[in-house]
């Protein structure tokens, strides 16, 4: 319990360091093309994944060609992993730099022992991401979107499937935000 408590303290405040590091958006100016090649540069905005507002399961499933979805996910475990392997050399350092105050007695053994602990669970985590940041990269998948790989008669069956699947996820997620509790800070 006290190792989630840590990862939650650690990770509201890196969403804190970011929320300050991130400058203050400037003001647009108004623009002076022509209003058809607005929507192109909102169009091109939106295949960008940092840019994008985030879809429904039912939406995503729904409207996105598989190959996007694929891309998407690919996208999604990269930076995932990414931010870990970040985190990890962070703790890496971390462990290195409270050896020695250990060996001068100024810690105590037990705070390193944790820290290694946290570090290893960290370690997993990153391995399993990229794990599965190959197999999905590995998956071939057909041209079109997934109810087009569907027979007709199936439709009916597969859309309520996936408004199972849409609602165990919010369910999941409400779950998880509830059992985080109050947020320190």
């Amino acid at each position: 319990m006290a190792r989630r408590s840590f990862r939650v303290r650690l990770a509201d405040t890196l969403l804190r360091w970011a929320h300050a590091l991130k400058p203050a958006p400037e003001p647009q100016p108004i623009s002076a093309e022509p209003a058809a090649a607005r929507p192109r540069k909102r169009a091109a905005m939106s295949q960008m994944p940092g840019l994008r507002a985030p879809l429904s399961i039912d939406k995503a499933v729904r409207s996105r060609d598989l190959n996007v979805l694929k891309r998407e996910a690919s996208d999604a475990l990269a930076a995932l992993g990414a931010a870990h392997a970040v985190v990890s050399s962070a703790r890496l350092a971390q462990i290195q730099t409270m050896r020695p105050e250990v060996d001068r007695g100024d810690v105590e053994q037990d705070v390193l022992i944790e820290l290694a602990g946290d570090y290893q669970a960290w370690q997993n985590d990153q391995v399993r991401l990229f794990d599965a940041l190959a197999l999905v990269l590995g998956i071939t998948v057909p041209e079109g979107r997934a109810f087009d790989q569907i027979d007709e008669d199936m439709e009916a069956a597969a859309g309520e499937h996936l408004n199972a699947l849409a609602a165990e996820y919010q369910r999941r997620l409400l779950t998880d935000q509830f059992e985080a509790g109050p947020k320190e800070g």
